[in-house]
């Protein structure tokens, strides 16, 4: 089977509609991301294709258009703090994926305040729009275990210059269309 056939062809058709609005039904993107989290036995083999380490796989990948990533953090990870460039819909297919949702004070070099903070569990949903798409997410230390996440973005996110925080020391920089950025929080900053 390949990855445009069955359920992402089913996910496809039914956010056709609601991605192509003016303003995208993030809603109804979401419902339909969760019912493709819910079916196991489709999103259990792509999450076995990444047991055992961290890092993201594609299951739907086009130049242009909406794409579909498996996301895994390990216990005690979480991504840097970033933004999109593009709406954008997360749902855990296992384990629990913090996410949290920042906003800016000011400019993009003034402190990040959080909005959010969320526990998700399987086939529970958050949306992000820009330019409140500023976030971090996945799995905090001693909170359950470390989540299997699909992914759902608007376009090709690379496409879009973007941004990239480190709350801790108060330092932003602007990811040039093409960067894709730090994978953790942890990483180190780029010189």
């Amino acid at each position: 089977m390949t990855a445009i056939d069955g359920p992402v062809r089913e996910l496809l058709d039914r956010i056709s509609a609601p991605a192509a609005r003016a303003v995208p039904d993030l809603d109804a993107i979401g419902a339909a991301l969760a019912e493709l989290a819910a079916d196991v036995d489709y999103v259990t083999p792509w999450a076995e294709r990444l047991r055992g380490r961290s890092g993201l796989l594609r299951i739907h990948a086009p130049d242009r258009g909406p794409r579909l990533a498996i996301v895994h953090r390990h216990a005690g990870h979480l991504s840097a703090v970033h933004d999109h460039g593009t709406w954008v819909a997360l749902s855990p297919i296992s384990g629990l994926e913090t996410h949290r949702r920042y906003r800016l004070s000011g400019g993009y070099d003034t402190p990040l305040e959080i909005v959010e903070v969320t526990a998700l569990a399987s086939t529970e949903v958050v949306t992000l729009m820009p330019p409140g798409d500023i976030h971090d997410h996945g799995h905090l230390a001693g909170n359950g275990t470390p989540a299997y996440v699909l992914i759902l973005t608007g376009d090709d996110q690379t496409r879009f210059e973007r941004h990239e925080w480190d709350p801790a020391t108060g330092r932003h920089r602007v990811l040039p269309p093409g960067e894709l950025g730090r994978w953790l929080a942890s990483d180190p900053w780029p010189a």
